[in-house]
Order: C-alpha cells, then structure tokens, then sequence
C-alpha cells in the first residue's frame, strides 16, 4: 500500500513539474530579490533587501547565503555582475560599491557614504576591469577593475540600469527616460522615449545586437532597433506594464510583472502571452536571466526564484496582449478557477466603447463592480479580489452598447 502512495505522488509530482514549466528554487531567504544573474547553466547569484547575496553552482538547486560588508551601507542590494566565476561587483544603497576576486569568499568596498539618500542601482562591466555603475545624477566609470573611479554627471535623478556595448557606446535608463552615451559616459543625452509626458519607471534594459527594449509600471512596450537613435511603440493601445523584462535574441522576449504574471513573445515584442507559472504566488517578478535559449531563471519578490529548462510553456484560452484591434467582442474564462483569493479576467472590445463587468453571486445579486466607464477598443485584463467575500460559485457578466456574456467562477477559502 506504501509503495501504491509513492508511486501516485512521484506521478503527481512529475505531472506538475511538466505542467509548471516555471518551477520555484529553495532560494534560502525571504527577502525581496531585485536582481538575478547567471554567467552559464550552473553558476548564478541574485541580490536584494536586507544586504542579501546568495550564489549557486549547480543551477539554483542549492543556493548559498554569501557574507558581505552592505550591511554598514544600508544593505539594500539593487544589482549584481558576476563578470566570470571569480570576479564580481554588486552595487547597493548608501552609494555603495563592492568587489570580490574569489566568488565571493572576501568583498572590497570601492565607494560607499553612509547615510547618504543616494544609491548606485545599475553597473555593467564588459570585461574584468572596464565597467561603469549609475545612481542619482552621476555614472561612475573604470578602467582598472575599480581601483580608480572616475565620476560623470547624469542628467536625471531616478536610474536604474546601464549597458555598454563598447567602450564609447553606452545607455541608462531611469523614470521614463532612455539616455545614451557615446564617448564612454563622460557626456548623456535624451534619446527621446515617446512617453508623452509620464514617468513610467523603467527598472531594466533589455539588450540584443542594438535592439533595445523598455517597459515600464502600466506603459506600453518600446523599442528601438537602432540602439536608441529612434524608437517606437509596438503595443500601441495597450498598457502592458512591467518590471523585469529580457530578451534571449531579437525575436524572443519575456516581461516579469505584479502577481508572479510573465508574459513572453516570439515576435520581437509585438504580441505577448502568459506564460504557465505558480499561481498561488502573488509576488512581484523584478529580474530575468537566460542561460541559453531554454534555460532561464526570474527572481521575485519574497525570496522567490524560479527557474526553466523549456523556455516556459503557453497558458491556453489565454486572450493575448497585442498591438492588433481585435475583430469580436469576447469574455475569457477567468485563471485560475478555482481561484483564492485572486483571480485574472479578461475581455476584448473591437470598437471603442462604454463597457462594465460586474460580480453577481449564487442568487443573481450584485456584489462587486469592476468595470464601469468608456474603453478604447483593444484587450483588457482585470485582477479579481475575493478576499471579502465567502467561498461559493460567482458569475461575471461583461456588458457594452452590443454585448453581453456572462461566466461562472469558483472561490474556495
């Protein structure tokens, strides 16, 4: 009988894991993780709140808590560059910088004020020694692996990420704003993102040849295919919003966002789709790293990480976020179901058009209004609560000038 029961479980077990696709990493911590880098399918680290460090070797089967000095600089960890296996640099609050030489076992501090209100939240480096860090109104460069720092003005105050991809050719972006370098960042300037006057706040920079991407909180997705010379928006219509976002090659992409959501795309950022991934997790996806084209990990919130060995798998009947109008009227079936206590719904208008959906219960009563104002035609997503109300069955009804349709959802506390 013990070995019918073990049997079902390790079949269950490895019907989930094929069903995940995404799977979640014994991480070690709590903590909010803000970044998360590996240099191959085995080595990796990720960085964030409270002074975390952690590595793994062995592909984030086991990750171990690494000591640091950040603590005495605030110890809140914004990003990580693990240049090879023995080389790396973090940055943190406190304009703090750090190195190590030997993966970690010793760290140097090579800048760091404490109690200043500033931070060094980005740092890319192309080699050992030549790399450069942005925080608030400056970009710090070197040339000697950190020995000498040099300091330039950068012309905003919110920034969070930095690339270089050659010694002269280098770019940052901050709260709705893209900025570029050509003489090694000594000099910035604006490239111009069509953000219409909002300051969506761009975390992180996705790169590939000299495309470029950036999302950011509730903004549509832009891109430039001439390393930030110009740019478009290729969802035009459509605020897909996000955090991580990273890019495996000039077609394949992926975007972390609020509630453990990761969207992906195939066709350089035109469409996107769900992707399968816990749904019991709630937490915020801040980072994203591919090893190679199927191998990947993403840090959340919480200490959550999670990783894949098959590029992620498509949710189904999943309406997708795309620059197109779509042709019908449509209600999707709300995932999960059963859900607790939130669940994701979503609808398609192809007109602009004055549109509610409302929650009703068992007995036809109104109790939720979720929807109930003029929409411009495109695709919607709403993030459904139930954590007031009772376990039972619910129903949706979505209703514009032409349409209506109704669904049935499960909550179980």
């Amino acid at each position: 009988m013990k070995k019918i029961i073990l049997i079902v479980f390790i079949i269950q077990t490895s019907i989930q894991f094929v069903e995940a696709q995404w799977i979640q990493q014994n991480s070690g911590t709590n903590q909010n993780l803000y970044d998360i880098e590996f240099i191959n399918d085995k080595t990796g680290w990720a960085v964030g709140d409270a002074g975390v460090v952690i590595k793994t070797t062995n592909g984030g089967m086991n990750w171990l808590n690494v000591p640091n000095p950040s603590g005495q600089y605030g110890g809140l960890m914004w990003s990580i560059c693990p240049v090879d296996s023995e080389v790396v640099y973090a940055v943190a609050g406190y304009d703090f910088i750090m190195k190590s030489t030997n993966g970690g076992l010793n760290w140097n501090v090579l800048s760091g004020r404490p109690g200043s209100i500033s931070a060094f939240k980005g740092l890319y480096f192309l080699n050992i020694d030549t790399g450069w860090f942005v925080g608030t109104y400056k970009v710090f460069r070197t040339y000697d692996g950190g020995n000498t720092l040099d300091s330039f003005y950068a012309p905003w105050f919110t920034n969070y990420d930095i690339y270089f991809k050659d010694i002269n050719s280098g770019i940052f972006c901050g709260s709705g704003r893209v900025f570029k370098s050509t003489n090694g960042g000594m000099n910035w300037f604006d490239t111009n993102v069509p953000v219409g006057g909002m300051f969506y706040e761009f975390r992180k920079l996705a790169v590939f040849d000299d495309n470029v991407w950036v999302v950011g909180s509730s903004s549509p997705v832009f891109r430039s295919t001439n390393f930030c010379e110009t740019w478009e928006i290729i969802t035009p219509g459509q605020q897909i919003g996000g955090i991580g976002i990273h890019f495996i090659n000039q077609n394949t992409g992926y975007i972390g966002r609020s509630l453990n959501n990761l969207i992906k795309t195939t066709n350089s950022g035109y469409n996107w789709y769900e992707q399968r991934t816990d749904s019991t997790s709630l937490a915020f996806i801040s980072s994203i790293t591919f090893a190679n084209d199927t191998v990947g990990w993403y840090s959340c919130g919480v200490g959550k990480i999670f990783k894949t060995i098959t590029a992620g798998q498509w949710l189904t009947n999943v309406t997708s976020y795309s620059n197109q109008t779509p042709n019908k009227f449509s209600l999707s079936q709300n995932y999960p179901n059963p859900f607790n206590p939130q669940t994701k719904i979503e609808y398609s208008i192809p007109k602009d058009d004055f549109v509610t959906v409302k929650i009703y219960n068992l007995l036809g009563r109104e109790v939720m209004i979720l929807e109930n104002e003029y929409k411009k035609s495109g695709s919607y997503k709403i993030t459904f609560d139930g954590a007031n109300l009772s376990s039972g069955v619910y129903y949706y009804k979505i209703s514009t000038g032409k349409f209506e349709q109704v669904k049935k959802m499960i909550l179980i506390k």
